[in-house]
């Protein structure tokens, strides 16, 4: 079945699973908050179409498995929220493409993730890595022990540069934070011995401190002042970027990176939210930031 989709979106990726349905369960609450219609996607993986033993049988078993798992995710969407406008498209086709076709015009796109394994870089699903690094809107991926009781209620955590790569980032959490009625914590990692500062004398390491807590405040409060009715507190960790958000994210409600990729190439994750994704301890919502300007890495690396 192919439908419309309506734009702006949200946008959930469903497969029957625990995961699919964390993933529903938290992208129904968001785009109730935010007063938006629902789009369920359903992607099944085609089968031959050669001269194959059992063909017709094996379609017909795939048809079925499709429709058991879509009226299963519309059901739990009509039990937890009766009146929220849903869409459902279902497509024989890797669920990559059809997110990611679905995802352009979207508000978000929302995913599960399965853990295949004890290494780090298995846990976050290969649909989600795709979705998350391809995708031209923001891309949230839940676990479903993310959903257990009296998890989620936290704040909404963003997590920032002073680089100007966290504009998109700041503007999602504030408006995230503003719709779901919560505090917005704004963070921003800094290394405990930073060679830039600690190069200079006392008087010059604090000045330089000085200058980054001045830049970092100005840059919260001009997207502040566009949301007068959020509370927002922002602070400084001393710790690596990964290390801090992960930290972080065990009290929060909801963790938003934002993300530009590296070496020019902005359809990918950076590291740090690649690796953020893979070990949060709550919802993570990335959102996606300007390319880098050409040459910018080269000039970066030549600075240091």
């Amino acid at each position: 079945m192919t439908a419309a989709v309506p734009p702006g979106s949200v946008v959930v990726g469903v497969d029957g699973s625990a995961h699919g349905d964390a993933a529903l369960t938290w992208a129904v609450e968001h785009a109730t908050a935010r007063r938006l219609p629902l789009v369920v996607v359903h992607g099944s993986a085609p089968l031959g179409l050669g001269r194959i033993p059992f063909a017709d049988e094996g379609r017909l078993m795939l048809r079925e498995s499709t429709q058991r798992v879509v009226d299963h995710a519309v059901e739990l969407v009509h039990r937890q929220a009766p009146g929220l406008p849903v869409t459902v498209l279902r497509r024989y086709e890797d669920p990559r493409l059809t997110l990611l076709e679905t995802a352009e015009g979207a508000a978000m796109v929302v995913l599960g993730t399965r853990g295949l394994g004890r290494l780090r870089s298995l846990l976050l699903g290969s649909v989600s890595h795709a979705v998350a690094s391809h995708a031209p809107c923001p891309v949230t991926v839940v676990r479903p022990a993310e959903l257990r009781a009296g998890r989620g209620r936290g704040n909404v955590v963003v997590g920032v540069e002073l680089d100007g790569s966290s504009e998109s980032a700041l503007e999602e959490a504030f408006a995230i934070a503003e719709d779901t009625g919560r505090s917005l914590d704004v963070v921003h990692a800094r290394p405990a011995h930073d060679p830039v500062s600690d190069s200079g004398t006392y008087v010059q390491r604090l000045d330089a401190l000085d200058r980054h807590e001045r830049a970092f405040a100005e840059t919260v409060l001009r997207h502040a002042e566009k949301h007068p009715d959020v509370t927002v507190v922002h602070r400084t960790v001393e710790s690596s970027p990964v290390a801090g958000l992960v930290e972080v994210s065990r009290t929060a409600g909801h963790l938003v990176l934002g993300s530009r990729g590296r070496h020019g190439v902005p359809a990918l994750l950076g590291s740090v939210s690649r690796s953020v994704l893979e070990r949060a301890h709550c919802p993570v919502t990335v959102v996606r930031g300007p390319a880098p300007e050409p040459g910018s890495h080269e000039r970066e690396e030549a600075s240091r």
